[in-house]
């Protein structure tokens, strides 16, 4: 029986409308479901500008479906034009994230586990740690970054980025003020070279004022994982490639290492040798190692 897909519409409390896509082997949930005495689904975030297309994986949902988990996978107001138009507030994708849950469990899943790509992890992570699920079965995260701010800081030195993250920090609070919520005074700015060594458009990032400050400024507090981590109390597995030109392998490590010290017994780093951020030509291993981890803990 191939994999079913169903476009789902969620509506999240404060009114964004957002797609999604659910993807589900029912033989194969029906197995687990007997085999656990459980209806467990994933919740998938994308990463950065991320859709259906790209910044999601898009070999990862259908394979965990075909294992018997299926995966709702989450377009949020952080994707497409969002960081562009002003609506991609780090903290208020929450609250996409609420419908998603909503919405598998009106469907009868009644454990959850949360997954997230890049940023996409970083929301994830948000999310497990200020919304203590009772029904929660376990953090996934795929290349997370120790914090986007610093992640992005880091990269602008490395490239040379132009403006320089301190730059960028002076001109946005010049601009916003006192207010960062207020779009009044928002507009756009393109960084170069902050992903890479060239001023093409593959190296450059764009944001709003606001959509900079929220998930990359200095005071986005929620958008750095390694502040977050801590307050997870469900089994956490952190998938990192050796070869992350975006996150480096030691990024997941001293994750890992601050989970463990807040007191979270089981927290595990799988390591996946040669792979990059998109884990192209990585996608077996990747996905042996999250299959792997889901069997024995959801």
């Amino acid at each position: 029986m191939p994999v079913d897909r169903r476009l789902i519409t969620l509506t999240a409390e404060d009114g964004e409308v957002h797609d999604a896509l659910f993807e589900i082997d029912e033989r194969a949930a029906r197995a687990r479901t007997r085999a656990t005495g459980r209806r467990t689904a994933l919740v998938h975030i994308h990463g950065i500008m991320g859709n259906f297309l790209v910044g999601t994986l898009r070999f990862y949902p259908a394979p965990l479906a075909r294992a018997g988990f299926p995966v709702l996978v989450l377009e949020t107001r952080m994707a497409n034009v969002g960081q562009l138009f002003g609506q991609a507030i780090f903290e208020q994708a929450i609250k996409d994230v609420d419908a998603a849950v909503v919405w598998l469990r009106s469907q009868g899943f009644d454990t959850i586990v949360l997954s997230g790509y890049s940023s996409g992890a970083t929301l994830a992570t948000r999310y497990a740690a200020t919304r203590h699920l009772p029904d929660l079965r376990g953090l996934v995260c795929l290349g997370n970054p120790w914090g986007l701010p610093q992640s992005m800081q880091r990269r602008a030195e490395r490239y040379g980025a132009t403006p320089d993250y301190g730059e960028l920090i002076e001109t946005i609070r010049r601009a916003i003020g006192a207010n960062p919520d207020d779009p009044a005074e928002d507009r756009l700015f393109v960084v170069e070279r902050s992903r890479g060594p060239t001023t093409s458009p593959a190296d450059s990032e764009v944001y709003t004022y606001r959509t900079w400050w929220h998930s990359r400024g200095p005071a986005a507090t929620s958008a750095m994982a390694f502040r977050q981590i801590g307050q997870v109390w469900a089994p956490i597995l952190l998938v990192q490639g050796t070869d992350d030109e975006v996150v480096y392998f030691e990024e997941a490590v001293a994750l890992a290492r601050v989970a463990r010290q807040a007191g979270n017994p089981d927290v595990t780093i799988m390591r996946i040798d040669g792979a990059g951020h998109a884990f192209r030509g990585a996608e077996i291993p990747t996905l042996d190692a999250v299959i792997s981890w889901l069997r024995r803990r959801a």
